[in-house]
Order: structure tokens, then sequence, then C-alpha cells
């Protein structure tokens, strides 16, 4: 009797010890813990870009998703969300189901004036009162459904509605965050009157499409003649130069370097062959631009011309650092050296050609050829940065191409990734720079007939059919 009692009181506290070990064990699981992404296009991996914004957010963000569970973005924006929420605790989310929590639904109606469900509201500081508007001193971002994801209407007549083509919910999520977030909306004056680029033109080679991601990035752009202004203000973040075709005049030029000596910020695109008078100025500011056209076999584009070229060298500058698995394309672009000489200046090339690429000074020649005693020989710079750190501080980019950052070609791998960037490095945001999200792509599987019967046979009779043999199997050990 006593050593079964015995016995019993050793189980029970040997099980009494496997609980505190498994409490302790999920205690300290609980805190330490490591999130990885295991798909093959890591789909559920935060950008570097929102990781870094998320972890310089010093104040509590409140997220509100208005949205039906029964939605289909519902899922994809609440395992968004659990991302976000792991990199900082100061996020309050809430969800809310306009269907089933009526009376929540009309306080959020009424404080953030609301009028139709599928929204995702961001606010900025503590939340405000349930009744009577938000509350002062805050900011607030509307996102919805359209800029969630985007959809494929070309179906539209056999589904009966639009199919998920793609969802892009980090981009719009993030951009959200620094707009509630930001208490000064950087200016950018873009320069016109030589034959620039346009942030309002919709072609090819216009700006729109640049315009709509820097507003994204809470960033302000402006059209400025210069001609017009009696100085360029040091409210102006940065001033840029998108790609002119006639010269500048002296009395601009002046207003272009008296601004660079206050520590103005400038971001010129430059394409071959265009005289726009800067070109003296950017000598002074330790930059030397090319009479040439940039050529690179090793880096060719197939079917086109050598002159197009794609790039996929670049420096460990802050602008560029985060690129090195990126490739840039230039459709024609011309050499931008930096100086070396100049005291008080630091230039730093940006991205280089590859050591086979030259500067071609034959322009006219549709036919390459590398003539060592007036080419410039590789690897060639196309981009520079140049820095000036003293009581007032100045920072210029030249890229010895526009078009690269125009509507065409924008979208091409990492264009937008080197705008972006030497944007956020002049207006002083280097926090901000990094790789941008990733558009969560659908995916089709589309089998054929043959294959479709395959795999109604496999599932009818093969799996069951297995089934049925392992269970004979088991019988069969056990009766003999």
């Amino acid at each position: 009797m006593i050593r079964r009692g015995l016995a019993t009181l050793n189980v029970a506290a040997t099980l009494m010890l496997l609980g505190v070990l498994l409490i302790l064990v999920n205690f300290l699981a609980s805190r330490r813990y490591v999130r990885t992404d295991l798909t093959k296009t890591k789909i559920t991996e935060l950008s570097d870009k929102t990781t870094q914004i998320l972890k310089q957010l010093q104040e509590p963000v409140t997220i509100i998703v208005f949205y039906q569970p029964t939605h289909r973005l519902y899922e994809l924006i609440r395992d968004l969300l659990r991302e976000y929420a792991a990199v900082n605790q100061r996020l309050q989310i809430e969800y809310v189901d306009p269907e089933q929590d009526i009376a929540r639904a009309r306080q959020l109606a009424t404080q953030f004036d609301i009028d139709r469900t599928n929204l995702v509201v961001f606010q900025s500081g503590l939340p405000a009162p349930p009744v009577g508007g938000a509350q002062a001193g805050t900011r607030h971002k509307y996102l919805s459904d359209a800029e969630l994801a985007e959809y494929d209407y070309a179906n539209i007549a056999l589904m009966g509605q639009p199919s998920l083509k793609a969802f892009t919910g980090e981009e719009a999520f993030t951009s959200a965050l620094i707009s509630v977030t930001q208490a000064v909306q950087p200016l950018m004056w873009m320069t016109t009157g030589h034959g620039e680029k346009s942030v309002d033109d919709l072609e090819p080679l216009g700006l729109a499409d640049l315009n709509k991601y820097l507003e994204r990035e809470n960033m302000r752009v402006e059209s400025v003649t210069l001609l017009e202004k009696p100085a360029i203000p040091q409210t102006v973040n940065v001033l840029i130069v998108p790609g002119p075709t006639r010269r500048f005049v002296e009395q601009e030029i002046a207003l272009v370097d008296t601004y660079l000596q206050q520590g103005g910020r400038l971001l010129a695109l430059l394409d071959p062959s265009q005289d726009t008078g800067l070109e003296e100025l950017l000598l002074r500011w330790g930059v030397q631009l090319g009479h040439n056209i940039v050529i690179d076999p090793a880096r060719q584009l197939p079917f086109v011309s050598a002159a197009n070229l794609f790039v996929t060298t670049y420096t460990q500058h802050p602008i560029v650092e985060k690129m090195q698995t990126l490739m840039t394309l230039f459709p024609l672009t011309r050499s931008v050296q930096p100086m070396t000489d100049l005291q008080g200046l630091q230039a730093t090339a940006l991205a280089l050609t590859s050591p086979q690429g030259w500067g071609e000074t034959n322009t006219d020649s549709t036919t390459f050829e590398f003539n060592e005693e007036t080419d410039l020989k590789g690897p060639v710079p196309i981009a520079t940065a140049v820095s000036r750190e003293d009581e007032s501080p100045t920072r210029l980019v030249v890229i010895g191409d526009s078009d690269f950052a125009a509507n065409g070609q924008l979208g091409n791998v990492g264009n937008l990734d080197l705008v972006l960037g030497t944007l956020n490095w002049l207006a002083a945001q280097e926090q901000r720079i990094g790789i941008g999200p990733k558009p969560l792509e659908s995916i089709k599987l589309s089998l054929t007939a043959s294959q479709m019967t395959g795999v109604f046979w496999f599932s009818l009779t093969a799996l069951p059919g297995l089934s049925i043999l392992l269970g004979l199997g088991m019988w069969w050990i056990r009766r003999n």
C-alpha cells in the first residue's frame, strides 16, 4: 500500500514538474522567438524600407480596419498588419465589422466622416474621442479598397466580378504611416521653361507616375519657372532639374548657385548631347559632365543598341547601398564623374558600368568601338553624389539621364528605388531609403484536360485505395 502510494505521488510530482516546465517553455517562447518567411517568394516578409520606418516610429498610431471578414482582402490585410505589429508595438490595430458591430461602426462613421465600408483608417497620436471628430493635433488618412489591390477586369463578364491581380497593401500602409506621422511635408521644386519633363504629362516621357510615388512618400511637388522667382527659399527641400533641352540663363544659374551655397539640395537629370548651361556650375560643385554617351557591351540589353544599358555596379553610398541585387535601366546616358580635388566637397560615384564600358565621344555613330585616345575608359560613372558638411550643409546628385525616371521606364527593376533613394537622401531622410514593397501577385494553376482527369482519378481511387491497403496490411500484421 505504501509502495503504491509513493508510486502515485512520484507520478503526480513528475506530471507537476512537466506542467511547470511546459509553462516556462511557453513563457520564454512568447518573449524570445524568431519569425521567418519560408515561402519561395518571401511574400510576407516586410521590405527594408517598411522595417526602417516602423523602427523609427516614436508616436502611437491607431489603425482601424473597416472591413467585413468575408471580404477577399480581409485575410491579406490582417496577415500584413500582424507583421507590422511584430516590428513596432506602438501600432494599435482594431478590426470593425460594419455589418455585425453596428454601434461601433456608427461611432467611426461620425468620428472620421466615413460614408462607406471597405476602408483602412490610419490615425497618428492618441485615439480620438468616440464622437465629435478627430482629436486635435492628430492626422489621419483613409485607404480604400482600390488603393490596396489591383484587379483584372478582363473576365468580368464571365465571372461576375473582377479577379484579384495583385495586393499592394504594404506600399499603401507604409505610405499612410509616413503621411500621418510626418509633421512637415518636404517641398520639391521642379524647374520648367527649358523643355523639361513635366509631372502632369501622362505620356511615356512624362513624370506623372513619379509624381504619384512622391505623393505616396508624402512629398509635395511644385512646378516653377526660376526666372519668376527672386530667390529659391530654404523652405524648398530639393530643387529638381528633370531633363532640360534648352539652356538656363545666367540669372537662373546664379539663383541655383546661391541656393546651394546656403545649404540647398539639387537633383539634376541631364541627358546626353544637351547644353543646359549648368555644366560649369556643376563642375565648381565637384561634378564633371561628359560630352559622350556611355557604352557597355557587357551590360547591353538584347536586340537593342549598345547605348541602352543596365547597371548592376553600385558603391556603398547610402543612396544605393541597398540596391546591390537590383539593376537600373538607362535608355541613353552620359558620364558623370566625381571630382576629388575640391576642398570641402565630398564627391562619390553612385553607379558605374563594368570595366568593359566606356564613354563614346563620337555620339553620332551607330556602331561603337573604343578609342583609347578620345574615349573615357571604364568603369564609367553615370551618377554622382556630392555633399558639403559645414555650417550650411549642401547636397546634390547628378545623373546622366532623365528618361530612366519617366513613365515608360520608371517601373523597370531598380529605377524607382534609385529615384526615391536619391530624393530621400537629399531631403535628409536616410531612414526611408530602402527597397520598395513587393506586390503580392496572385498565382493561377492551369491544368489541361488530361491533367484534370488524372487528378480526379488519383483523388477518387488512388488515395482511398492506399488507405485500404494500409488497413489490410495492419490487419495482417496483427493477425500473424
